[in-house]
């Protein structure tokens, strides 16, 4: 499977580019979180080329990520849709000739999960129950709150 991940620096030479449209199984991802799964497929779509001395990844990614929910603690679904995502390596610094580009695309997805979600498009069900436990919001304008630098001379 790691074959899939490999972009080989010597195919790109003299303007040659890589179209890269893979369907990656999430197990490659390796998590092992109790808070976060992955179960549908990793879309990857994009191309890899050469620029002087650079390696340069064009890729558009999408997935989804399952994280519980912020109120009712239920698995929720959340897409992950990463568009136009760049990324330069220098070429010397791939002294194989043979850029494995796995750990970039689990580190990018990774860094899109968000640290919460709530179900049904954030209209949970138990919102209700739970109210009475959650702070209302403050009464203050923003003008009225704490003002760390209001007796800035700014002159």
């Amino acid at each position: 499977m790691d074959d899939l991940f490999k972009i080989f620096i010597e195919q790109l030479r003299d303007g040659h580019e890589e179209r890269i449209d893979e369907r990656f199984d999430p197990d490659f991802l390796e998590v092992s979180e109790v808070d976060l799964a992955f179960n549908q497929p990793v879309n990857l779509q994009g191309t890899a080329s050469l620029a002087e001395n650079e390696l340069i990844l064009h890729w558009n990614i999408d997935t989804c990520a399952t994280i519980p929910c912020l109120i009712c603690n239920e698995p929720v679904g959340v897409p992950i849709e990463i568009t136009d995502f760049y990324y330069s390596e220098p070429i010397e610094e791939i002294k194989s000739g043979v850029y494995n580009f796995k750990s970039l695309l689990r580190e990018t997805l990774l860094l899109e999960v968000p640290q919460f979600a709530e179900c049904n498009s954030g209209k949970c069900k138990k919102r209700n129950e739970f109210q009475k436990y959650l702070k209302a919001p403050s009464d203050l304008s923003e003008e009225e709150g704490y003002q760390p630098f209001a007796d800035f001379d700014w002159k």
